[in-house]
C-alpha cells in the first residue's frame, strides 16, 4: 500500500514526507529544503487503512479513503494542487465523491451549483473562473451586478476567514443585517493566492468541506484536516 500511495503522489507531481506516528490520524503539508510536501501522521493507537481512489495527472489530484480499525468514524479527502500550493480538504463520504471531479464538484455548495445550471455553465467546471462564479480558495464568488449597498453598511478594509484558516482581505465588505449573507467589491487579496478584483457587488460562498463538530466525540478523536490555505 505504501508504495501505491507513493506512485499516487508522484503522479500528480506531489512528495511525501517520512511518515510519522501520534495520537490520531492527520493530513498535513510541511515544508521540506524549500519544497511542499504531504505528511502523514498515524495514530499509535489503530491500525489505518489507506486506499487511493481516484487520480486525475491533469488537474494533479487525487481521492483517498482513510479507515481505522478501532476509531468508529472513516474519512475521505481531496488532495491536490491549486494555483501555487498543494491543498487537502476532507469530503463527504458518499457516492458522489469517488472521482476527482465529482469530489470537486461535491465542495461546490447548492447556491453555486444553481448558478451553475442558471447560467448554462455545463462544462469546465473545475475551472476557478466561470459564467457562475470566481472561485479563489475555499470561497466562491457569484456575481450580483445589479446590487446596491448603502455607505453606512460597508466595511473597508474587511476579511473573510473561516476556524484555522489564512484571512482573505477585501476591499469593502458587507454583511446584510439580519442575516448571514456577506458581499465583497474590489479586490480580494490573500497570499497564496492571486488578487482578484470585482467592480460589482459578489456573493460570497464558502465551500462545502466536512469539518467535524467539535462536540462529537468520534470527531474529537478522529482530526479531520481542513483545507490549508
Amino acid at each position: 500500500m505504501e508504495t501505491r500511495l507513493q506512485n499516487a503522489f508522484q503522479e500528480i507531481g506531489a512528495r511525501l514526507a517520512d511518515q510519522t506516528s501520534g495520537p490520531r490520524f492527520e493530513i498535513d503539508i510541511v515544508n521540506r529544503n524549500r519544497l511542499e510536501a504531504y505528511q502523514f501522521q498515524y495514530p499509535r493507537n489503530d491500525q489505518v487503512e489507506i486506499e487511493v481512489v481516484d487520480v486525475h495527472r491533469h488537474l494533479r489530484q487525487l481521492v483517498l479513503d482513510v479507515t481505522g480499525s478501532r476509531l468508529p468514524i472513516s474519512g475521505r479527502y481531496l488532495c491536490g494542487h491549486d494555483e501555487s500550493h498543494w491543498f487537502v480538504a476532507g469530503l463527504e463520504f458518499g457516492r458522489k465523491t469517488m472521482t476527482v471531479r465529482g469530489a470537486m464538484e461535491s465542495l461546490k455548495p447548492a447556491l453555486v451549483r444553481r448558478e451553475q445550471r442558471r447560467k448554462g455553465v455545463h462544462h469546465r467546471l473545475d475551472r476557478r473562473k466561470t459564467a457562475a462564479y470566481i472561485r479563489q480558495g475555499e470561497w466562491f464568488f457569484l456575481p450580483r451586478p445589479k446590487m446596491q449597498v448603502a455607505t453606512e453598511l460597508v466595511e473597508y478594509r474587511g476579511h473573510l476567514a473561516r476556524n484555522g484558516g489564512k484571512p482573505h482581505r477585501v476591499d469593502e465588505l458587507c454583511r446584510v443585517p439580519g442575516g448571514e449573507e456577506v458581499f465583497v467589491r474590489g479586490n480580494v487579496r490573500h497570499v497564496d493566492h492571486q488578487t482578484i478584483h470585482f467592480d460589482v457587488w459578489h456573493r460570497v460562498v464558502q465551500n462545502n468541506e466536512v469539518i467535524p463538530d467539535p462536540a462529537d466525540i468520534a470527531a474529537r478523536e478522529w482530526q479531520h484536516i481542513a483545507w490549508l490555505d
